[in-house]
């Protein structure tokens, strides 16, 4: 509710303030433009200025502090103009304060009631930036603390699950003997079961560090050294099933080669996971520019998905089939659209039921 108000010439100054007080709001009169341009780091919901006390040099000095701004700050500036100006003039000043982005001109004289009402929408305006600030902070404050628990909780998880995995090896390997077929398979269940809660916790935690990648840009990194990883991590898989994997030449980005390497291992993972019975899994990867992005794909020729379904599989923990049908824990997509999102860029799915897939996402070029 603090307004500044920088009027220099007679009593300008002061009847502005008396018509702010009514408001009622907090005026503030500063004597100078340098003044005024010191005053406004300490905060401010509106600013009241007559059209002679701003100079040139003033609003560049003016444009420089709202550069600074975060992005959710647009302060509001009302200009009162002089009376009887030429349009000229007044399409030059128009011109000049564009600058400043929220800005309202009134011509002098102007009844209380008029700059009363200007202000007021002004301060309404400034208010809703600031209810935006806050819902943000809240917003970040509760996303950091998810992610500390998924970070935590991961880590913590780990330690009794695999207990629970030995020992259940263990009382397999040396009573396994005692135990009838069902008391064995019971066994298995539990071993197979923490198996499963692991590779959850380690989905889970890997999602959660994808939430805190930084937003300064690393430097240029070949995508075929991160694929050639991936497709080493995948070996076993791909002589299984005697998948053919196609790749073209990609361009340099700026991403964590780690990430890029985990983009292509989830995504040529579900190409090997989800293909057609009986037929051999081809893979092709590519890249193209789009504007100011390069879109990478990754085509296979697997089962193929539902058009309803195009959108949710991205979601945590979505799964189409059940972990008898295809193992997994429903994290993979999930971590690559906050990848790529998290590097400026967004994921989506082409596909049709029987004829493949076809997995497409942007990185800024």
């Amino acid at each position: 509710m603090r307004v500044l108000i920088l009027a220099p010439v007679g009593r300008d100054a002061a009847l502005l303030a008396q018509i702010v007080e009514a408001l009622p709001a907090e005026p503030a009169i500063v004597p100078n433009a340098a003044a005024f341009l010191a005053e406004l780091p300490l905060g401010v919901g509106a600013s009241l200025l007559t059209d002679e006390a701003i100079r040139p040099d003033h609003i560049r000095g003016l444009t420089s502090w709202l550069s600074a701004e975060p992005p959710w700050s647009d302060p509001p500036f009302i200009i009162l103009t002089p009376a009887g100006q030429t349009k000229e003039y007044s399409h030059q000043r128009s011109k000049e304060f564009s600058t400043l982005g929220n800005f309202t001109l009134i011509e002098r004289p102007a009844r209380p009631e008029t700059l009363q009402s200007a202000v007021r929408a002004a301060l309404r305006g400034r208010m809703k930036q600031y209810e935006v600030r806050s819902r943000q902070d809240a917003l970040l404050r509760a996303n950091a603390d998810l992610e500390q628990f998924a970070h935590s909780a991961s880590h913590d998880l780990k330690e009794p699950l695999r207990n629970i995995r030995i020992f259940s090896e263990l009382v397999l390997r040396d009573y396994g003997s005692s135990l009838d077929a069902r008391g064995a398979d019971f066994l298995k269940l539990v071993g197979s079961s923490a198996l499963r809660m692991d590779n959850l916790l380690a989905d889970l935690l890997a999602y959660a560090e994808a939430s805190c990648i930084e937003d300064e840009l690393p430097a240029t990194v070949e995508p075929r050294d991160a694929l050639d990883a991936a497709l080493g991590n995948l070996a076993s898989a791909i002589q299984e099933t005697h998948a053919e994997i196609v790749a073209a030449d990609l361009p340099p980005v700026r991403m964590r080669s780690s990430h890029l390497q985990q983009l292509f291992q989830n995504l040529v993972g579900n190409a090997l996971k989800y293909r057609r019975d009986g037929c051999a899994p081809r893979i092709s990867l590519a890249s193209k520019r789009v504007d100011q992005y390069w879109v990478f794909s990754i085509a296979d020729n697997g089962i193929g998905i539902e058009p309803e379904h195009r959108e949710n599989i991205f979601g945590i923990f979505k799964r189409l089939h059940t972990n008898g049908q295809y193992s997994g824990t429903g994290m993979g997509l999930a971590i690559c659209q906050r990848i790529v999102e998290r590097y400026g860029g967004r994921i989506w799915v082409e596909s049709e039921p029987g004829r493949g897939s076809r997995f497409l996402f942007t990185i800024p070029a």
